[in-house]
């Protein structure tokens, strides 16, 4: 049997080495690899992937640009892996084509997860099931929410998906030096991403930016 083709874009190292040991205990698989939107659309499989795994807060080009692209064949099969949880991004991953959405600590359940992909079927996480249901039944209940203010019409810079992603560990307790670590990256260049966050917000201290990141929906 020929081995089933995985692509997976991912620019932490640390968690594309713990997405491959999982991938690789179900054997059968074979596995390539990128570490940035960019080097996927220059560097593309030869051969045509059976599914792509995809991070959406990727440095440059996000995983919503690759799933864009992606599926401009109709039969292929993507799964996000990611820490955002914002609705819009998530939304808009499953619009662009993705087969599933799962959080990045659900490793224990991915092989199933593809298994049901390649089989025809769509995997949501429950949590994020419910995030879809909620925000439905409130565009059903606030009319105001079905045309919709841009958090850029409200007064805010929309953020990018590796600040939102920065902002939500900050809210789950995570520091700056956590932050680094889990990114593979500088803590200065963290902090100077949360000093952008604090623009974009319009805030200066952390509390500030907690309030309105909840009062406009970000998280």
């Amino acid at each position: 049997m020929n081995p089933i083709l995985v692509g997976i874009i991912e620019d932490n190292p640390d968690y594309l080495k713990s997405l491959t040991d999982v991938l690789l205990l179900q054997g059968n698989v074979s596995i390539l690899t990128w570490n940035s939107a960019e080097s996927f659309f220059q560097t593309p499989p030869k051969e045509e992937l059976l599914l792509l795994l995809v991070d959406i807060g990727l440095p440059g080009q996000t995983g919503i640009d690759v799933l864009k692209k992606y599926h401009t064949v109709e039969s292929r099969k993507s799964l996000v892996l990611s820490a955002l949880q914002t609705d819009d991004v998530i939304f808009a991953a499953i619009q662009s084509g993705a087969s599933g959405y799962i959080w990045k600590s659900e490793l224990d359940s991915l092989p199933d997860t593809i298994q049901t992909i390649l089989e025809g079927g769509s995997v949501i996480s429950p949590s994020i099931a419910t995030k879809v249901l909620l925000s439905f039944r409130s565009s059903k209940t606030n009319p105001s929410l079905v045309k919709g203010k841009s958090e850029k019409d409200q007064g805010l810079e929309v953020l990018t998906p590796r600040e939102r992603q920065i902002l939500e560990l900050i809210t789950e307790g995570d520091n700056p030096q956590q932050i680094a670590q889990l990114f593979g990256t500088s803590l200065g260049t963290v902090r100077q991403q949360i000093k952008t966050i604090y623009k974009k917000l319009q805030v200066n201290t952390r509390v500030q930016m907690l309030k309105k990141a909840r009062l406009f929906g970000i998280f």
